[in-house]
């Protein structure tokens, strides 16, 4: 079989390998680091100020640094890293894994947002599975539905930066653009400005159309094929003219000018990276603690590449 010719421009890797190297290095590093112990006392101290009801003992850096660990290890695994490092370290005391699932349960995933510089958003979903046991046991044991649960992420695309992100299980929840509207909203509350927005064409809905046109968002969303003009004026006037614009073109002049490809660095790319780390199946026991799983996942995956850009 004829391999498919590719069209547009030839890619041309200009990346400095030795850098581009020294980042995935250092993200193994990441794994490992400990400095959090040396502000045990005082992450201790702050946490318990003005507390009510029984202190923390633990602080929040262990538990991070935990959950990042969780996404390979269990619990009771958990704890028993713990021991190790108060044999080793200076870890003053370790914590049982009662203990480690509740605060785990609770950590923050909210993503480091950028401080500087406008954002090009891109949104798009993908599919994790409701269990990580094999297709035998799911053949053997499963009740034949194969629920999956559909991450829906928000990103700066230029940047590979997560932005905003929802779980949900499929065929529930809010759709793919009703969460994008939602994210952008939130970035605009905090007071970024949104120079571009990419989707594919499941995001080629008026109400999103109408959202852009009200921030000045310049839109890449794909033009679905059979897309009509409202000449009835009931439909959305942004929408529109995107319609136009793109019946003007072909679909690859359409594509550049747009710069539609930009999207699937935040998107795409992320999707295949969280996966190739992490898997694709998770070990939580009720829809809750699975979404909140997922979530851990895709800010453990920023949190190691933060750290590895700085």
């Amino acid at each position: 079989m004829a391999k498919k010719k590719r069209w547009g421009k030839t890619f041309v890797d200009t990346r400095d390998w030795k850098v581009e190297n020294e980042k995935y290095v250092v993200r193994g590093m990441f794994l490992l680091d400990l400095e959090w112990i040396k502000s045990w006392d005082k992450e201790i101290a702050e946490m318990n100020r003005g507390k009510c009801g029984a202190p923390y003992e633990f602080p929040e850096s262990l538990i991070r640094f935990l959950a990042i660990l969780q996404q390979w290890v269990n619990v009771r695994g958990l704890e028993g890293i713990c021991r190790r490092l108060c044999r080793y370290t200076s870890l003053p005391k370790y914590c049982d894994f009662s203990t480690i699932c509740r605060r785990i349960n609770k950590i923050d995933t909210a993503f480091i947002l950028p401080t500087e510089g406008d954002i090009s958003a891109a949104t798009d979903g993908t599919g994790f599975k409701m269990t990580s046991r094999g297709e035998y046991k799911e053949t053997l044991y499963g009740d034949g539905k194969k629920k999956y649960l559909k991450v829906t992420t928000t990103s700066n695309s230029r940047g590979k930066k997560l932005l905003d992100i929802d779980v949900s299980v499929d065929g529930e929840g809010d759709s793919e653009p009703e969460v994008a509207m939602s994210h952008l909203e939130s970035l605009v509350r905090l007071g970024y400005t949104i120079e571009d927005f990419g989707g594919d064409g499941a995001f080629d809905v008026h109400a999103l159309f109408d959202l852009l046109d009200q921030y000045g968002i310049r839109s890449g969303i794909k033009i679905r094929k059979n897309a009509s003009v409202d000449e009835d004026g009931n439909g959305s006037w942004r929408r529109r003219q995107e319609v136009l614009k793109y019946r003007k073109k072909d679909y690859r002049k359409w594509a550049k000018d747009a710069e539609y490809g930009m999207r699937w660095p935040g998107t795409e790319g992320i999707f295949s990276a969280v996966k190739r780390i992490f898997g694709e199946g998770t070990k939580g026991k009720n829809i809750k603690t699975m979404a909140h799983e997922l979530k851990r996942r895709f800010w453990a995956y920023d949190r190691m590449c933060n750290y590895a850009e700085a």
